[in-house]
């Protein structure tokens, strides 16, 4: 990587597009095809999870179960202030990173250098924050999905704006917290806030990865007129939520991107009026990316009513000889099913919900008295955080294993209402909750768990006191990173779940872990810092009082081995 100095760079965009003036200039840039895209050198870190089938996995060695416990602090580099959920996105020595609040860094991955910035001014009636959980890359382009809705193409050697075009409106309430995937010469991205009633709704949308064109859009509610009725009736205007806030994977096999749809809103069947399936919320969907035909779905939970949603990552893994989705949402469960229809195959409940019946690898029912009824207090497990949430596994191939970072949880209280049916009106139809510790985990919220792809048996677990606060991510040298709440850090030994090693930071790690190699130099990359929901604020505070984390410290941390002469 060569550097070159520029004066007086600045985008070319509109008013509400700022970039400061580039500090470097990234010289000879290698453009990332769609082979490289698809193929990722082990060095780099170029998808939200690594890899297009989204396993979270390094296949980098340097740092192994031998000499973890060297491992020390290479560089770090402060973020902004807000809610921080972010992934660092690392190509060719250097990382790209989303900050709260419309910003993107270019660093040196060997010495935390800023390279350049892109600062976004937002608009004036947009509410501070702003949730960016990652970026894509392609050909000479970083694309960012901004807090206000929409996606910004920027040039990956000094961050101008090529260009920006808007995904959804964010005067409805309309916000983008996923990264972007690449696909089929597309950028693709899902946007959430629909859970007021309007025409305007959910959906996952293509743009031409060149020109910003759009290509496609995929809404995420069904609309009787074109499709069954699934909705019991209910007028089009009338049918809230099915958001989409997480990242796709890509099947590159078959052509196929699979992302994951949240629960209809209001949250409750009986609050909505209406017992269907509610399609296509709480489902995964495989889309065609040069049209965005759907080629297939399945509905994980119909009618959901307990905001369990499954609206998570869905790894692409060989299993009994077979391709299959991979997913685990709020209830603990891992569900498996075909990636050429979408039909079922295997659904391992960890035993910790006390919601829903499966039979096999399918939903059967609410288990009696779980569904909610208007006006009445419930109790459930888990609460409305879930089990697990945005914080996404990884897979190991060596184990054949996933690893998964949680939070047993329940809740008592929760009151379901009646919502303002009419358009402008609707809401989560909620009130009034204590959460509280799991009965069967009375002194400890947090756990990172290993489960067997190919069997559902939990290979090991580590029990923490607070949550796990990090996606997990496994590497070709044995190990899995994962850090909690309380300001820790860890490695484990893949296979056993030993502790190899374990730091404490200034602030709890949160966000999503990577790994890559510069000048033959293995790094490990931890995002720190504040925000998070629930699992990440309020819970953690009120059932854990004896521990603390400080208010405000977003950063990236970089670990590394000790540099040999």
């Amino acid at each position: 990587m060569k550097l070159k100095t520029l004066l007086g760079v600045f985008a070319l965009g509109t008013a509400l597009v700022t970039v400061s003036p580039a500090l470097a200039q990234i010289e000879d840039y290698v453009p990332v095809s769609a082979e490289t895209l698809n193929n990722p050198d082990a060095g780099d870190w170029l998808h939200w999870r690594n890899s297009p089938e989204g396993w979270g996995h390094s296949a980098l060695d340097q740092i192994n179960t031998d000499n973890v416990d060297e491992l020390q602090l290479a560089w770090g580099w402060a973020m902004e202030p807000g809610s921080q959920q972010t992934t660092p996105l690392i190509y060719d020595g250097v990382m790209y990173i989303a900050s709260p609040g419309g910003i993107v860094h270019a660093l040196d991955g060997a010495t935390g250098d800023l390279l350049w910035e892109y600062r976004r001014e937002m608009p004036e009636d947009f509410r501070p924050g702003g949730i960016t959980r990652g970026l894509a890359i392609f050909e000479d382009k970083i694309y960012y999905g901004t807090p206000d809705a929409s996606l910004v193409a920027l040039d990956a050697t000094s961050g101008q704006v090529v260009w920006e075009s808007v995904v959804a409106d964010h005067e409805g309430g309309k916000r983008i917290t996923a990264a972007p995937v690449v696909a089929d010469g597309k950028v693709i991205i899902g946007f959430q806030g629909c859970s007021r009633f309007s025409e305007d709704k959910c959906a996952v949308v293509a743009f031409d990865a060149e020109t910003g064109e759009e290509s496609w859009r995929f809404v995420t509610v069904e609309d009787a007129e074109v499709g069954e009725d699934s909705w019991g009736g209910t007028p089009y205007v009338l049918r809230g939520g099915a958001d989409v806030w997480t990242s796709a994977t890509y099947d590159v096999e078959q052509n196929l991107i699979l992302i994951g749809v949240s629960q209809p809103k209001p949250w409750a069947r009986v609050s909505r009026g209406q017992d269907g399936p509610s399609l296509y919320s709480s489902s995964v969907l495989a889309l065609r990316p040069e049209n965005g035909e759907l080629a297939w779905y399945r509905q994980y939970v119909p009618g959901e009513s307990t905001d369990a949603d499954e609206a998570f990552e869905h790894m692409i893994i060989e299993i009994e000889g077979e391709r299959r989705y991979v997913n685990m949402g709020k209830l603990a469960i891992l569900w498996e099913g075909s990636l050429e229809d979408g039909s079922p195959r295997a659904a391992y409940d960890l035993g910790w919900q006390d919601l829903i019946d499966t039979d096999g690898a399918e939903f059967v029912d609410y288990r009696e008295g779980m569904l909610p009824v208007l006006n009445e207090p419930s109790a459930r497990c888990p609460s409305l955080a879930g089990f697990r949430s945005w914080r996404a596994m990884s897979f190991s191939p060596e184990t054949r294993a996933v690893y998964v970072p949680m939070n047993t949880n329940c809740e008592e209280g929760m009151i379901h209402t009646e919502v303002e049916m009419a358009e402008g009106g609707g809401g989560n139809g909620t009130s009034g909750s204590q959460r509280g510790m799991h009965p069967n985990s009375p002194d400890n919220m947090g756990r990172f768990a290993a489960v067997n792809v190919d069997t559902g048996e939990v290979m090991w677990e580590h029990v923490m006191r607070s949550p796990a606060n990090t996606s997990t991510m496994t590497t070709a040298g044995g190990l899995v990173f994962g850090g909690d709440w309380d300001r820790n850090f860890f490695a484990f030994d893949e296979e056993t779940g030993e502790v190899l090693w374990k730091t404490r930071l200034q602030q709890a790690p949160q966000g999503y872990l990577a790994s890559y190699e510069v000048d033959g130099r293995q790094y490990i990359a931890v995002p720190v810092g504040v925000g998070g929901a629930s699992w990440s604020t309020s819970m953690p505070s009120s059932l854990l009082p004896e521990i603390s984390r400080p208010s405000s410290g977003n950063a990236i941390m970089v670990f590394a081995l000790p540099e040999t002469e």
